[in-house]
């Protein structure tokens, strides 16, 4: 069975993971050749993919496809703040898009649109110039706007102040490219309305509880309910996953005999109320969102009594707010948390778990909690539990990306083959999220390969060791060539990108 993938970008996480919840699945993902993508510093091709895009329909079976509406409008999700194309230079490629069903006929055609993020920090690498001087000048500007409209007033002279901060020639540039996404996103959503899509999720990266996005966001369910779509259209915090929670979805719904439920427990019950780093909501707020997004029932303790789930999502996170591995200029360092108690209670949780376990390692943002996974990686029987880890950025990343993971291996036809490629991605996350983010990443200072390698052999030793993958050779690369992100390429891994088109 075959599906069309058309990813945000070519990082690891968006690229590759999607493919590998596919390989899990026992599906074969169709996916335009890397090099036609963006990257940091270089906008996707999106005449050349739509090319392909052409070639494989007519070439393949295709039975469902997921696409990132950024890449194919915007060249790609850094290129949809970055771009100064105006609407009018952008409306060939939307009614391109729009078009795909008359190819397709009556295949499932997912996509995804994200809500221009803002950001409260002075990093421009995914931005535009001016953000180094004027970012969060900007999101506290954007957020007293948000209240103006929402509330109907600020304190008196504060909107007028934080507008001050910020020069009126980029505060207009800044305006008109929101305008431009979101008139774009309104397209979109009554494009679903006549039927050219079959569902489509807006997506809210990086996000406070106040400011424009949200704004926006708040405009665009009032409009889904007018329109009637609301099982059809769905808003919620993320971005990167959003492809991977896409095809969790697809699996779910395409199971129409018995709905697909889980267990959700805490590591501590105060967990779940805890704030969720760059979402703008808690870490229970983001769980039940990503829950719904992968169309899975959540059981109850009174129906657990009644009906066994499928599986046990297991929630990791500490009492006492979210950590993060990152530290961005004039916020708190909180790299170093104490979850010693959180890290016994999930390893209790996963001892006395009858059903398979999905892990949702959110105690801290940007990477996994380095207390828990040193006990995890020394009771190796642990290991064998989960069906799925993830820990490697904010809680709907993580959350999103490990239940994917997880449905594709209930959804799969051949269990035996899905068990291999589900720890294959077991140990892609445990390198990646804490091998590298959690340990060596604080150790280097640029991205250099000898030094990469020098930091990680050791702890890709430990973490092969533990999952009986001794002889588990990987490839370590900076795909971006910044120590954000790290790639954690298998042999076989090669096979399952740009498949291309017969």
């Amino acid at each position: 069975m075959k599906i069309l993938l058309v990813p945000l970008d070519d990082r690891p996480v968006t690229y590759l993971l999607p493919q590998m919840v596919a390989n899990v699945a026992g599906l074969q993902a169709i996916v335009p050749p890397r090099e036609l993508f963006g990257s940091l510093n270089r906008p996707a091709q999106p005449e050349a993919l739509q090319a392909f895009i052409e070639s494989a329909v007519t070439s393949h079976r295709i039975e469902a496809a997921f696409i990132c509406a950024d890449t194919l409008i915007y060249g790609g999700l850094i290129n949809s703040r970055r771009s100064n194309d105006t609407y009018k230079d952008l409306e060939p490629r939307l009614k391109a898009l729009m078009g795909w069903r008359k190819k397709l006929g009556n295949v499932p055609i997912y996509v995804q649109s994200s809500i221009m993020r803002i950001s409260d920090n002075h990093d421009n690498t995914e931005e535009k110039d001016y953000w180094s001087r004027y970012g969060r000048e900007i999101f506290a500007w954007s957020e007293n706007l948000h209240r103006l409209n929402s509330q109907g007033s600020v304190a008196a002279g504060l909107l007028r102040e934080s507008e001050m901060r910020v020069p009126e020639t980029i505060r207009q540039d800044y305006l008109n490219t929101r305008y431009r996404n979101f008139r774009i996103n309104l397209d979109l959503l009554e494009a679903l309305s006549k039927g050219n899509f079959s569902r489509i999720v807006f997506s809210l990266d990086d996000s406070g509880e106040n400011g424009l996005n949200v704004l926006e966001q708040e405009k665009l369910e009032k409009r889904i309910l007018q329109l009637g779509l609301n099982e059809q259209a769905v808003t919620y915090a993320g971005a990167d996953e959003v492809i991977c929670s896409m095809i969790a979805h697809w699996l779910t719904a395409r199971d129409r005999e018995a709905r697909t439920t889980a267990s959700v427990v805490y590591s501590l019950p105060a967990a779940e109320f805890c704030q969720s780093r760059y979402e703008g909501q808690s870490i229970g707020q983001s769980i039940r969102a990503q829950l719904k997004a992968a169309n899975i029932r959540i059981l109850d303790s009174e129906a657990q009594d009644r009906i066994e789930p499928d599986f046990t999502l297991v929630v990791h996170a500490g009492e006492n707010g979210q950590g993060d591995h990152i530290v961005l200029p004039g916020h708190q360092d909180v790299r170093s948390m104490d979850t010693r108690e959180a890290a016994a209670a999930t390893v209790d949780i996963l001892k006395k778990s009858r059903t398979p376990c999905i892990l949702c390692d959110v105690a801290y943002a940007n990477g996994a909690d380095p207390t828990l996974v040193s006990q995890l990686i020394q009771q190796p029987e642990l290991l064998n539990k989960l069906w799925a880890y993830s820990a490697w950025n904010t809680t709907g990343n993580s959350v999103g990306a490990a239940l994917a993971l997880g449905v594709a291996r209930l959804y799969a036809p051949d269990p035996v083959k899905a068990d291999e490629v589900a720890k294959e991605a077991l140990f892609v996350r445990l390198v990646d999220d804490y091998a590298y983010q959690t340990q060596a990443r604080r150790n280097l200072k640029t991205a250099a390969q000898d030094e990469l390698l020098a930091q990680m052999r050791p702890l890709v030793e430990e973490i092969a060791k533990a999952l009986k993958y001794e002889d588990r050779s990987c490839r370590l690369s900076f795909p971006w060539q910044r120590l954000f992100e790290v790639e954690v390429s298998l042999p076989q891994t090669q096979t399952l990108a740009g498949v291309k088109a017969d």
